[in-house]
């Protein structure tokens, strides 16, 4: 929780600092909402899981939805874009979905992550730091995420791809993949802890404006597993993917 009271204060000062420049509120901003339907493989031995989740997007300078993400600019303008907010982070495990001896190990909850982010936009796209931290404590683990996010229009089309990297602490990785010394006298499985690690991932979202009102999009997310994370008696990938597809409808 430190590092990110750390960087909520850091994104406070350029708040203060930059107040005078900072883009007005758009009145004309207009809510989307949606369903999604998401495939997710995150390489346990277990069956991919089928979800159904609500999302909106939102941005009036000052207040913003993303997906699953929510929260509050503290500033922003044409190039430097400061966020706080939460957002849902779907990394579960489901022993009733799970192949053999891993079977009887405990679920795996997932979670709703506090952020803060600062994102610099350049002529060939944003770079971006994020740091979020367990709000629910669940794990009470931290993740520092580096990407590049970029955005493509042409006509009814919009794509926005990204690349980066995710690094996640001790916490976080020992909760997921992670198996305590009673879940292996239980089961049988090898107790396991993990340490922290760093995850590369890339994805890529279309989205098509049918008409003024209804947007409909695909997104696929591949996640290459850091060494803490595919050395776990509990997976058997070194890959872990969802793919979303959505539609939305703007007020």
């Amino acid at each position: 929780m430190n590092k990110t009271y750390f960087l909520m204060a850091a994104v406070g000062a350029l708040s203060v600092q930059a107040h005078a420049e900072r883009l007005p509120v758009d009145t004309t901003a207009q809510l989307k909402l949606g369903l999604n339907l998401s495939h997710s493989n995150d390489a346990y031995k277990s069956d991919s899981a089928l979800a159904v989740a609500p999302h909106g997007f939102y941005d009036n300078h000052r207040w913003y939805i993303e997906g699953g993400e929510a929260g509050y600019y503290p500033y922003k303008d044409n190039q430097h874009h400061a966020r706080l907010g939460i957002a849902y982070d779907g990394t579960s495990f489901d022993p009733d979905d799970a192949h053999l001896d891993i079977k009887g190990l405990d679920e795996r909850k997932a979670s709703v992550m506090a952020h803060a982010s600062y994102m610099y936009v350049s002529p060939i796209g944003g770079f971006k730091a994020k740091i979020a931290t367990d709000a629910l404590s669940r794990h009470d683990g931290t993740v520092v995420t580096l990407s590049h996010i970029s955005r493509f229009k042409k006509d009814k089309f919009t794509i926005y791809p990204s690349f980066g990297v995710a690094w996640q602490d001790k916490h976080y990785n020992n909760y997921y993949y992670g198996v305590s010394a009673g879940e292996s006298v239980r089961t049988g499985v090898s107790e396991y802890k993990a340490g922290d690690g760093i995850s590369p991932f890339a994805s890529v979202m279309v989205n098509y404006d049918m008409n003024d009102r209804i947007s409909v999009f695909a997104n696929q997310r591949i996640e290459w597993l850091s060494s803490a994370q595919k050395d776990s008696p509990m997976t058997d990938d070194k890959l872990a993917s969802t793919t979303r597809l959505g539609v939305s409808y703007q007020f």
